[in-house]
């Protein structure tokens, strides 16, 4: 399983300022803390699952989500699929992953 992931932004995107230009965006193995505070924002909004991804993603990536609303959804997907993995994951029963 890949720890580590570059996704190549199809859009740029930028801070409302416009000092903060992002072409790509750098995603890694979230930590158990990040996990729980993208649980809790699923849970406090039972309508749709993209706020809570969109702060796992912020989380791990460094990104504002500010600027992360920007982003296209098709760049989204690709995120989201990455991260899910990490959610969904299941070690192996004999110890190798």
């Amino acid at each position: 399983m890949e720890k580590t992931k570059i996704v190549q932004l199809s859009k740029r995107i930028e801070s409302n300022d416009g000092k903060e230009v992002y072409t790509e965006i750098s995603l890694r193995e979230p930590c158990l803390i990040e996990v729980e505070q993208f649980y809790e924002a699923q849970a406090k909004n039972t309508s749709s699952s993209l706020p809570a991804m969109r702060l796992l993603i912020a989380l791990v990536s460094g990104v504002p989500e500010t600027v992360l609303k920007k982003m296209a959804i098709t760049d989204f997907n690709v995120c989201r699929e990455f991260m899910t993995g990490f959610l969904v994951y299941i070690p192996s029963g004999d110890g190798s992953s």
